[in-house]
């Protein structure tokens, strides 16, 4: 099963270089691309190919193989065949125009070669003639004199990034393998493999296992395999880390061994020195560790993690280790802000469920962190009844540590209020909760101010809106926080299409889903959460069909997320159904949605009045179908909405979506404030919206507004 990738043959062509080197562990298809590329050569290129196996020949042994392949003398001495190999092209031509080109492969380099060898490579390496070309595969990079071939624009290397499959590949190979599988195992397939081609045929064929024996194991040392059986079940590792977990044993030589070996170790983003072992190898590796061995290898690695700073997986080891006391203990550690980085809050969620609730009330800070955790997952009663514990430790001794409490727990509620759409007191606790915060509480700062900024957006004051979340962009910028800062830019995102920026929104989406792509491999829910937003932006311009395959996109980033943001996905895609006139799709979006809400266990305030008011655009879009086929004469792309609403409420309507307050609508159009809110009351029934933005978004989508 050979899934063809054109682009990588076209890079090699491409990039012509003294040395192409593709360097990766085993079953990423080195050989595969390297055979592909060497038989579409045109006819003037000789290519001489050694598989070398992995084992490592004697420099003798290589230059009597190699010169037998040329047609020279098997005593031929290394001295003389790079005389020969520099000449080569020079002297042999077809025509004076026609050089005859060289190709050396060496296929599956071993990763250790004698001292005498290396030397050689590195004076063939620094032959000038730009006829001779050597191309490498290798599961370990070469000891030869690399830096200054890079230095010179001489080196081409790739490795397992480059070599992963891309999805398109991937969900080719899967049309192959699996063709009658479902997206979720399709999903959990790439997350346990990040494109790794062997790992994609052989897991589910149950033969990784076997596979990984011949390839990895039997390549390394019995140390170098006593380390990767424990590295399974960490979820991350470091050289220092292994000095201390693997005392007196050169834990540290032990693991950059491995790292070098390509031990299916890699680097994890934006943490230097900190490596993730692949998921799939993980999985295919932990049955080699058990009983009390691994029980103490958890307790040390809980230990350690916890004194580096990685307190998350030092939690998840005590877990691990049936020690939820000693993970309770840990979770203090965490910063507030830790749990802000949406693909940490169903662990967090996972956790708390595995540790004992007596446990997780022991301090205000936990009790703060799990309503935190609560709230951002749309459980607020639960939320509620976490923040009222918090009463159990008032008064604190010192009165500006009372404050603080007083006032975090402000900033939070204020926010569970907002979310159940009590807009004046979740104002009132917000404001009243700044002037106690410190510079401590940035981050009940940043949630009051983001707060704010979402209930002046519902009130039409989008100038407030405006003001809040700036301060909350220079806020999060000045912590440091890039996370912090993409969820400030969803709210700039949303507050520009109420003014109707959509060419600014679209930079904005673009330039936070550029930063949060890049090369791995896990869901992330940040991502997902511009998605959608992204997939809204692209329906209220009329491209429904692109809309769909964002929103889909972006579902597969929040696969494993519990959250009521999660739900604008199902909303949109139920209206790219609807209009469609697919009704029933539409309604089974809707289910769809409402189920998971439920399994996530999340408040029906949350999704319930949402869901009803898609439920009333949906049918409101199916009447304008009709409508449609009735008179021909009508505009196509408008429903029957604006036939509804009287020339007075399309007046103010235009204005709340310009920003407009009541009072600046009434001023304007000389009408009372009760005049504006009985026509916003009207526009919200008629168009299916529960409230103002939701009606000006419908409007906008349904054409009604431009």
């Amino acid at each position: 099963m050979f899934v063809p990738r054109p682009h990588l043959c076209d890079l090699l062509r491409r990039e012509q270089r003294r040395l192409q080197l593709l360097c990766a562990p085993a079953g990423y298809g080195k050989t595969v691309l390297l055979r592909r590329y060497v038989q579409d050569l045109p006819s003037s290129t000789r290519v001489v190919w050694l598989d070398l196996e992995g084992q490592a020949p004697s420099l003798l042994e290589l230059i009597r193989i190699l010169a037998g392949e040329l047609g020279l003398a098997a005593e031929t001495s290394p001295e003389a065949l790079l005389v020969y190999l520099a000449a080569t092209g020079r002297a042999v031509q077809a025509t004076d125009d026609d050089h005859i080109r060289l190709r050396l492969v060496f296929d599956d380099l071993p990763g250790v070669m004698p001292a005498d060898l290396n030397r050689w490579f590195d004076q063939l390496l620094c032959l000038h003639n730009p006829h001779l070309q050597l191309l490498v595969s290798c599961r370990q990079r070469p000891d030869w004199n690399l830096p200054q071939l890079m230095l010179t624009g001489e080196l081409l290397e790739l490795d397992a990034r480059q070599l992963a499959l891309r999805p398109d590949e991937f969900d080719a190979l899967v049309a192959l393998i699996a063709p009658e599988s479902d997206t979720a195992w399709r999903e959990n397939l790439w997350h346990q493999t990040g494109g790794w081609c062997a790992g994609v045929r052989l897991l589910p064929a149950s033969l990784l296992g076997a596979y990984l024996e011949r390839e990895l194991l039997q390549r390394l040392g019995d140390e170098q395999r006593e380390m990767l059986y424990g590295l399974a079940h960490l979820s991350k590792a470091s050289a220092e880390l292994c000095e201390q977990l693997w005392e007196g044993q050169q834990g540290a030589h032990v693991f950059g061994g491995l790292v070098a070996a390509q031990a299916f170790l890699f680097p994890i983003d934006n943490q230097p020195g900190w490596f993730r072992l692949l998921p799939a190898v993980a999985q295919a590796l932990q049955p080699h560790l058990s009983g009390a061995p691994l029980l103490r290898l958890r307790l040390r690695a809980c230990q350690r993690l916890n004194v580096l700073g990685q307190v998350d997986d030092a939690v998840e080891q005590a877990l691990s280790a049936d020690r939820p006391e000693v993970a309770a203990s840990y979770m203090e550690r965490l910063w507030l802000s830790w749990i802000l980085a949406e693909r940490h809050l169903g662990r967090f969620m996972d956790w708390r469920e595995r540790i004992e609730p007596q446990l997780l009330q022991s301090s205000p800070r936990l009790i703060y962190l799990c309503a935190k955790a609560l709230v951002f997952s749309g459980r607020l009663e639960e939320a509620e009844d976490c923040l009222q514990r918090l009463g159990q430790f008032l008064p604190l001794p010192e009165p500006q540590r009372n404050r603080r409490l007083l006032a975090n727990w402000q900033a939070l509620y204020g926010t569970l209020q907002a979310i159940r759409g009590n807009l004046d007191p979740a104002r009132e606790h917000c404001l009243d909760s700044l002037p106690a915060l410190t510079a401590q509480d940035w981050l009940s700062v940043l949630l009051c101010h983001c707060t704010l900024a979402r209930i002046a957006m519902q009130r039409g004051e989008l100038q407030e809106a405006h003001r809040l979340l700036e301060q909350s962009l220079e806020l999060a910028r000045r912590q440091g926080s890039r996370d912090a800062e993409v969820l400030v830019n969803t709210d700039r995102v949303r507050l520009l299409l109420l003014q109707g920026r959509l060419s600014l929104a679209q930079a904005v989406l673009r330039n936070e889903c550029a930063y949060l792509k890049g090369a791995n491999t896990q869901p992330n829910p940040l991502l997902g959460r511009l998605l959608f937003m992204h997939g809204e932006l692209l329906l209220l311009q009329g491209r429904g069909d692109e809309a769909e395959q964002v929103l889909q996109n972006g579902l597969l980033q929040v696969r494993d997320v519990c959250a009521p943001f999660v739900l604008a996905a199902y909303l949109l895609l139920s209206e790219c159904a609807a209009r469609k006139g697919e009704a029933d799709k539409a309604q089974l979006l809707l289910y769809d949605g409402e189920r998971r809400m439920q399994w996530a266990k999340i408040d029906t305030a949350c999704f319930q009045g949402p869901i009803a008011a898609q439920q009333a655009r949906n049918q409101a879009f199916a009447q304008g179908k009709a409508a449609d086929a009735a008179p021909p004469a009508q505009a196509a792309g408008v429903a029957d909405y604006q036939d509804d609403l009287t020339p007075r409420e399309v007046s103010v309507l235009k204005l709340l979506a310009e920003g407009m307050s009541v009072r600046e609508v009434g001023h304007r159009l000389f009408i009372s404030e009760n005049t504006v809110k009985s026509h916003a009351k009207n526009i919200n029934v008629k168009l299916g919206a529960c409230r103002r933005t939701q009606a000006i978004n419908s409007a906008k989508a349904m054409g009604i507004l431009a």
